[in-house]
C-alpha cells in the first residue's frame, strides 16, 4: 500500500473502475456513492482527487463519512457505489 493519500486514492479508484468494468458499467453509470475515509485531513484533498476521478459534473448522490477505523487499519480510503445498470 503506498503511504500517500492521493496513490491510495489511485489505487482505489483503479480497482473500483476494474469492477464496474466487469460489470459492463462506467463511472458515468453510478447513481449513488459512499467515501470512508479514516482522517478529517483528507477530505478537501479527496474532493479535488474526486472531482478529476469521477468528473465532469453531474456527479452522482455522494456520502463523504470520516470513520474511526476500516477493516485493515492501515486503509485510509474505502469507496463503494451503485450503478445504474440496464438504462434505457
Amino acid at each position: 500500500m503506498p503511504d500517500e493519500f492521493e496513490a491510495r486514492f489511485a489505487n482505489v479508484v483503479t480497482n473500483f473502475t476494474r469492477v464496474l468494468t466487469e460489470g459492463s458499467v462506467t463511472l458515468r453509470d453510478l447513481v449513488k456513492v459512499n467515501v470512508l475515509l479514516t482522517r478529517a485531513d483528507d477530505v478537501a484533498v479527496m474532493n479535488r482527487l474526486y472531482a478529476a476521478a469521477f468528473g465532469p459534473a453531474p456527479y452522482p448522490a455522494r456520502t463523504t463519512c470520516v470513520v474511526v477505523a476500516l477493516p485493515d487499519p492501515k486503509m485510509l480510503i474505502e469507496i463503494e457505489g451503485v450503478a445504474a445498470v440496464g438504462k434505457a
